[in-house]
């Protein structure tokens, strides 16, 4: 006889009606797909983060690899036409 615990009292699940029961299988999916999405978001937070830096190195590699003729032409041109 397993007890579930709703809205403060105890109920035994056993003599709960059908309809309550199956109000408590969708909360119980509801949850776990609440739970399964913020691990996607937090993934995908990690995932941005990374992408993020590693474009950072990329921009890093760029400006270190151009020449100082380059890098002050570049730097003259309005941010719109930079390719």
């Amino acid at each position: 006889m397993p007890l579930v615990k709703i809205n403060g009292i105890t109920h035994d699940f056993d003599q709960l009606g059908d309809e309550v029961k199956s109000y408590l299988k969708y909360l119980a999916f509801i949850d776990a797909e609440l739970e399964q999405l913020g691990m996607r978001q937090n993934l995908l937070h990690m995932a941005r983060d990374q992408v993020g830096q590693r474009m950072d190195r990329a921009l890093m590699r760029d400006s270190i690899n151009q020449s100082p003729a380059e890098a002050l032409q570049s730097s003259d041109q309005p941010a719109d036409s930079q390719a």
